[in-house]
């Protein structure tokens, strides 16, 4: 935005950088991964920071498809193929977007309306934020627990997910009482999908 860096030089790094991650994809995965991964930039650049950023306070709901990539792309790289555990894992990030990114917008919400950034906190205002960040923090948990059911993952997993998952709600509900809580969402959110991964990560050497 101050001007270090010419665009057309930021245009040709970018494309030359997706382009030599897609080959190293496609040569040393699949072009399944590769694809995945190149779709997922697609929607960051173009349908997110051009399109929804500025234009909609769903920004980051619809746009959290792209940051919702790399365990489609991980999945696919290591198995050659998509499923349902696949899917539910990129819901997990996807539902957990909107917590994560709202509860940060509460607190630099001064910042985003300055940079004319319509988050949903400074359009529709907080108690809005928060009471939907409830919504899709319930959806989290819910598509964390998939990948249990689909035998994928053990009882270890699942008692870790529902004991994280009880924290990101149970937060997310004392959020409403006021800012105090704010920070403690955002800085648990970070920690509830590192630790979920984590267990997920480790499952296969579980019961």
């Amino acid at each position: 935005p101050d001007g270090r860096l010419p665009a057309w030089h930021a245009l040709v790094l970018g494309v030359v950088l997706n382009a030599l991650a897609f080959g190293v994809l496609w040569l040393g995965a699949n072009l399944l991964a590769a694809s995945l991964a190149l779709a997922g930039a697609v929607i960051y650049v173009f349908v997110y920071t051009m399109w929804l950023k500025r234009s909609t306070p769903q920004n980051i709901v619809i746009g959290g498809s792209a940051g919702a990539m790399p365990p489609l792309v991980g999945w696919a790289a290591a198995t050659g193929h998509l499923d349902l555990t696949a899917v539910a894992l990129f819901g997990v990030i996807f539902f957990w977007t909107p917590p994560h990114f709202w509860a940060l917008a509460q607190l630099i919400k001064s910042d985003y309306a300055r940079a004319h950034v319509p988050m949903l906190p400074v359009v529709a205002g907080e108690q809005s934020a928060k009471r939907q960040s409830i919504v899709y923090a319930a959806l989290t948990v819910a598509a964390s627990l998939v990948p249990f059911f689909t035998g994928s993952a053990g009882s270890v997993y699942l008692a870790g997910a529902i004991v994280l998952g009880v924290g990101l709600v149970g937060i997310s509900l004392l959020d409403l009482e006021g800012r105090r809580w704010t920070r403690r969402l955002w800085t648990y959110s970070m920690v509830y999908v590192a630790l979920l991964f984590a267990v997920f990560a480790v499952s296969p050497f579980l019961p």
